[in-house]
């Protein structure tokens, strides 16, 4: 076993990251099921992004996910307690899955089956993107540091102060999904709309209801101007099969913002079961976080 030194991250698949930032040896992804008619696919180990949204488009159709099981988590945090002493989890938010619950059941086993291995287990209160920019901020945290005290207090910060504002193409994977009652009850008589959707805290709610993918990446950004204004920010441009849209999108960001950060990543398949292709949206908050005080 080599030496444990450091602090590894620990979170779930429907965070969104560039693939350069998801290999980085700290952080260990534990994937979500995806179920096409009949057949299980590990997200992002035996499908990618890419390969389901094209499934998706071509059959017309929605899918089922489901959380990792606990035993996932447990394989992640005995890979992770190779190189590592402490683990910090972060999962989707629990008001959107069981993840968190089933993250809370591997601790408990780990505490039996690890018990020098210190887990602290966070709610995220976000997904996607959003998701992807707390984790990645707790990675850059976790380099500076031995303390998982000083790294979870940052993190508890930067939690409320994450956007994700989005649209979809289309309200039918919504609207069959079931998941937001108001898309279902739209989609019979305003089928053209884009609905712009913000999640925060756990909570989803309608921004506009644009008619055009244009007037909506107007509006996303007229929000985005309000809610920063001129400071500093971090962003997270996410698509579905929605790539020339992502690139135009991080050139007027970069152009009309002050970015400290920004990238484009895939969205996730896990949301995107429930979305469909075309997704366009942004995760961003603005940078204020100062690096925790080193102990070594």
């Amino acid at each position: 076993m080599v030496q444990p030194h450091n602090i590894a991250v620990v979170t779930d698949s429907s965070s969104c990251l560039p693939k350069d930032l998801e290999e980085d040896v700290d952080l260990y992804i534990v994937p979500h099921e995806l179920v096409i008619e009949g057949a299980s696919y590990r997200d992002g180990i035996d499908i990618n992004p890419s390969q389901f949204y094209s499934l998706q488009s071509k059959q017309n159709q929605t899918c089922t996910t489901s959380a990792p099981k606990p035993g996932l988590f447990l394989d992640a945090f005995k890979q992770a307690y190779l190189t590592s002493d402490s683990v910090i989890c972060l999962t989707l938010s629990s008001n959107f899955s069981a993840t968190y619950e089933s993250a809370q059941q591997a601790v408990a086993l780990a505490k039996q089956q690890l018990p020098n291995l210190q887990i602290r287990l966070i709610d995220s209160q976000a997904a996607a993107g959003a998701e992807g920019l707390i984790v990645l901020e707790a990675l850059r945290q976790a380099k500076l540091t031995t303390s998982v005290e000083a790294v979870c207090s940052k993190i508890d910060e930067l939690i409320p102060k994450v956007n994700l504002i989005a649209f979809v193409d289309s309200l039918y994977y919504l609207a069959k999904s079931g998941r937001i009652p108001k898309i279902s009850a739209w989609a019979g008589s305003l089928l053209n709309i884009k609905p712009l959707t913000e999640m925060t805290l756990g909570q989803t709610r309608l921004l506009a209801k644009p008619r055009t993918r244009e007037k909506a990446t107007d509006r996303l950004i007229e929000i985005m101007k309000d809610r920063v204004g001129t400071n500093t920010v971090c962003v997270n441009i996410m698509q579905a099969q929605a790539f020339r849209d992502a690139a135009k999108l991080k050139i007027r960001i970069g152009l009309e913002f002050n970015c400290h950060e920004i990238f484009v990543s895939e969205f996730t398949p896990v949301m995107g079961a429930h979305t469909g292709p075309g997704v366009l949206g942004v995760a961003f908050y603005q940078k204020t976080i100062t690096a925790p005080t080193s102990t070594q």
